[in-house]
């Protein structure tokens, strides 16, 4: 529920706008000391309450699928699925072996903390510096294809009128690979960004479940730094050159010169995949 507040970010109440004095960490909603009552009123167990500076503090286990009553204070680690007291004396779970539901939060909680120190310290950075490096060779790219251009032109002019037509073409030739060239820089640049801006909302959602009393929520966080390791990829985009050949009017075409293609290469950082399960084994 959203709560509502002054310009000056006071907190207030939800049902009356005084200013707050307590939290209901159930129904996340701020409270004043005489709309207490009016809130619990449909059942105290259905709430708890608790001072302001305290909100959030009071874990929220998830509700039994089974047994929509009960809570699930326990994991079966032979089925990997929250439990509550009934599942446990079932017949389904004979047997099995179960560990508290806050020793899984936990570590899951460890696990998302983990997570955003590596997206914050290890790969953003490192997609800052892969963005900075396209964004630098497409600053570079009219310089670079004008100092080809300028090559080709020096050379065609010691053939004067015969090789026109060659030099030409090969401008022409080369007016295409600047285009590809900025093509490709513009596609790996996109890539970079668009997984910058899933990085961002990764953090964003990772920081509402640290945030978060809801223990569900950590419980079923599946960790996403695979993802963005495997995107971590050394690209290295060179640029095309001219190479000259001497004067041989016989094979005009073949010795005027050729410009290397451009080269795309990948190779994979040093950033391992990691695997999480809720327990140890």
């Amino acid at each position: 529920m959203e709560q509502r507040s002054t310009a000056q970010d006071v907190h207030r109440c939800y049902l009356c706008e005084t200013i707050v004095h307590s939290y209901c960490d159930f129904c996340h909603v701020n409270l004043c000391k005489p709309c207490i009552g009016e809130h619990i009123s449909d059942g105290y167990d259905k709430h708890k309450i608790v001072p302001f500076k305290d909100r959030r503090s009071t874990l929220i286990y998830p509700k039994c699928k089974a047994h929509a009553q009960e809570n699930c204070k326990f994991q079966c680690k032979d089925c990997d699925i929250s439990v509550c007291s009934s599942c446990m004396a079932s017949e389904q779970h004979r047997g099995h072996i179960f560990i508290e539901i806050s020793e899984v939060y936990e570590k899951r909680k460890r696990l998302v903390e983990n997570d955003i120190r590596k997206l914050e310290e290890t790969f953003s950075p490192k997609y800052k510096e892969k963005a900075l490096y396209f964004e630098t060779q497409l600053s570079n790219l009219d310089r670079i294809y004008e100092k080809l251009t300028a090559e080709i032109t020096r050379h065609g002019e010691q053939w004067h009128g015969e090789i026109d037509i060659i030099i030409n073409k090969m401008k022409t030739k080369t007016s295409e690979k600047k285009e590809k060239h900025r093509d490709k820089l513009l596609i790996h640049l996109d890539e970079i960004k668009q997984q910058q801006d899933l990085m961002k909302k990764a953090l964003l959602a990772l920081r509402d479940i640290t945030k978060s009393n809801e223990m569900s929520q950590t419980i079923e966080y599946m960790s996403t730094i695979g993802r963005f390791s495997r995107s971590l990829q050394k690209v290295k985009i060179t640029s095309p050159t001219f190479k000259s050949a001497p004067i041989d009017r016989e094979q005009l075409l073949t010795l005027f010169g050729h410009i290397t293609p451009m080269s795309i290469t990948h190779s994979a950082l040093f950033y391992p995949l990691f695997s999480y399960r809720y327990f140890d084994q």
